[in-house]
């Protein structure tokens, strides 16, 4: 039940965990609108799945003869899984979290929906405090008729593509570097 579940959730459009962040965290819990906190949160909820699911997938490719064999020579379920599976499927853990937080990266759609399109004079000071991102501070860009915004707009889209393309980088690096053979 909870692998349908799981699975369920990664395939739910953004602008869902946008309305659950609206209606649970800024109703219901009472949170400040156009908090950090509130973003992270639902940010957090939207990248689980993929994490969750890459993961799985990286702790089922490790194969049983190293689970069978750990277990043969007197290692306990526990050291056979700290010790044995969770080195070796950590790269690929490590790279479903990375792309889990590239994913998180662009999405504007939750930020939209929990209110985090205010303009912001000052730097925030707690994670209470209005704030704004990037790709929703892109989108505003993008909307104003002014010609002035074209240029910061493509600036604000280069940051945002070179933090995804060094995001990915980094993943694959990671996943080569710890890589096992078996």
């Amino acid at each position: 039940m909870i692998e349908v579940n799981i699975n369920n959730l990664a395939a739910v459009p953004s602008i869902v965990f946008g309305l659950l962040g609206l209606a649970v965290f800024l109703n219901f819990l009472q949170m400040p609108r156009s908090a950090p906190l509130v973003g992270g949160i639902v940010l957090a909820l939207l990248t689980l799945p993929t994490i969750i699911i890459a993961a799985r997938a990286a702790i089922s490719a490790v194969p049983p003869s190293i689970r069978e064999a750990a277990l043969a020579v007197g290692a306990s379920p526990m050291q056979t899984t700290f010790h044995h599976v969770l080195p070796l499927a950590a790269p690929g853990m490590m790279t479903g979290a990375i792309l889990g937080m590239a994913r998180a990266l662009g999405e504007t759609a939750p930020l939209l929906m929990i209110g985090m399109v205010a303009f912001i004079a000052d730097v925030p000071q707690g994670i209470t405090d209005a704030a704004t991102v990037l790709p929703v501070q892109i989108f505003l860009w993008a909307d104003s008729p002014e010609r002035a915004f074209v240029a910061k707009m493509a600036a604000g889209i280069i940051v945002l593509l070179s933090f995804l393309i060094v995001m990915n980088l980094l993943a694959v690096i990671l996943r080569k570097r710890f890589e096992q053979k078996w």
